[in-house]
């Protein structure tokens, strides 16, 4: 036992060094900003709800103008938070646009120790943190659970893949996602493959997709750009390829990790959810591009 013991100790210090290093370098927030949407120019309501472990997050819910409208669970990247999306007038301006095009209900929330919630972000903490906000969906009166689609941006894409996992949805909708933390570690570091190859626990904290998509039972759509330096795109037709059909790849020329235009992502999603539905979306009069704000 003595010897167990002892033996137990480095693993057990790396694995520690390493959450310490890692964990804050993928989990964490951006400025808070206390003002509500009203700039963005949509109907919305800010949503309260209580995850598993007794967390009270915050989240904002924009209705679509039509009845019956596909619903968007959204998942956004790290270093964000929801805020993000109407922070400056010209991000509320983007936003506001994106919601009338895209003619969805649109749901968007924050991660436990993101924005102005409580509590310390973990890998565990977030898939709590999502679950609960599907939740809050489906107990509304006016939520069809057959038309909801999971969403994710960059970290997100982690998130909404393992909820995925968890809650029925319609389908699941990645936008430049990564294979895991490791598979990033590696990319970014190239030398620290020797290392995770005598500690192959490590990174705890992984949001292993690649893994995991091989699992889903529903449609994908894969979104990236091809000029992404942050997630290559060569991770996101991993993610694809391992995937089960139906699926769609949607590459975007010439783009990086968040400037892809409201004129390459609305008609993408829009498209990929009137295949799952088999029905046309509502015709929504078109806007400026403005962009997409970063973040999503």
């Amino acid at each position: 036992m003595a010897t167990g013991a002892l033996l137990a100790v480095p693993p057990i210090a790396l694995t520690a060094v390493s959450e310490r290093i890692i964990r804050p370098r993928v989990l964490y927030t951006g400025p808070w900003n206390p003002n509500p949407p009203s700039e963005v120019g949509a109907r919305y309501e800010e949503a309260s709800f209580v995850t598993a472990d007794g967390l009270e997050l915050q989240g904002w819910y924009f209705p679509a103008a039509t009845e019956r409208a596909p619903t968007l669970l959204f998942m956004h990247g790290t270093s964000y938070n929801a805020s993000d999306l109407w922070v400056t007038e010209e991000r509320a301006v983007a936003f506001g646009e994106f919601l009338r095009d895209i003619g969805c209900n649109f749901f968007v929330f924050d991660y436990r120790g993101y924005g102005n919630n409580p509590g310390v972000p973990t890998e565990g903490g977030t898939h709590l943190d999502a679950a609960a906000a599907a939740a809050w969906l489906y107990e509304r009166p006016d939520f069809d659970p057959s038309r909801i689609f999971f969403y994710g941006f960059s970290l997100g894409t982690g998130i909404a893949t393992e909820l995925a996992m968890r809650e029925a949805s319609a389908g699941l909708i990645l936008r430049s996602p990564f294979t895991s933390i490791h598979g990033m570690i590696v990319d970014w570091y190239p030398k620290a493959r020797y290392l995770l190859s005598i500690a192959p626990w490590l990174p705890r904290t992984n949001y292993d997709t690649l893994s995991k998509i091989r699992r889903l039972d529903r449609p994908l759509l894969v979104m990236h750009g091809d000029a992404d330096e942050t997630v290559p795109q060569y991770m996101g037709r991993a993610v694809y390829d391992a995937a089960p059909e139906p699926k769609t790849f949607v590459s975007f020329p010439e783009t990086g990790h968040k400037d892809i235009a409201n004129d390459l992502v609305v008609p993408a999603i829009r498209s990929f959810i009137a295949g799952v539905l088999g029905e046309a979306l509502p015709e929504v009069p078109r806007t400026r591009n403005a962009g997409v704000p970063d973040g999503w």
